[in-house]
């Protein structure tokens, strides 16, 4: 039996809504099911995108691979480009924009409800 999966991003389900594609990368038993698991996803954020997001109950880091983003937090404004990785605490409320005339390409990555104090 096979100890590994090889999957092609454009072959994986994928949610589609407006201006945002969202697709899950989770390997089989990672959900976040019970607060326990990872959720891992690949997004893309066309052009004038934004997505409200109320707070998590769950740690989230967002990578950026590629483009540049805006990410709202409570009152701050952060802009992210590639290579920036942006961690957010349960209970955080965000939203994300694209920002500049490409698409925002980001991976999200989400843990089981954590306590604050950053990535440990």
């Amino acid at each position: 039996m096979a100890r590994f999966t090889f999957s092609r991003l454009n072959r994986l389900p994928t949610q589609e809504e407006g201006l945002r594609r969202y697709t899950v990368l989770n390997a089989p038993g990672m959900l976040a099911e019970g607060g326990g698991g990872l959720e891992v996803g690949h997004a893309v954020l066309k052009p004038g995108a934004d997505v409200s997001i109320a707070a998590d109950a769950q740690r989230t880091l967002v990578f950026t691979i590629a483009g540049r983003g805006a990410i709202l937090l409570d009152d701050n404004r952060i802009e992210v480009a590639a290579d920036d990785l942006v961690y957010i605490e349960p209970g955080c409320s965000y939203a994300l924009k694209t920002v500049g005339i490409s698409d925002w390409v980001y991976v999200v990555v989400r843990g089981g409800e954590g306590r604050p104090g950053g990535l440990g």
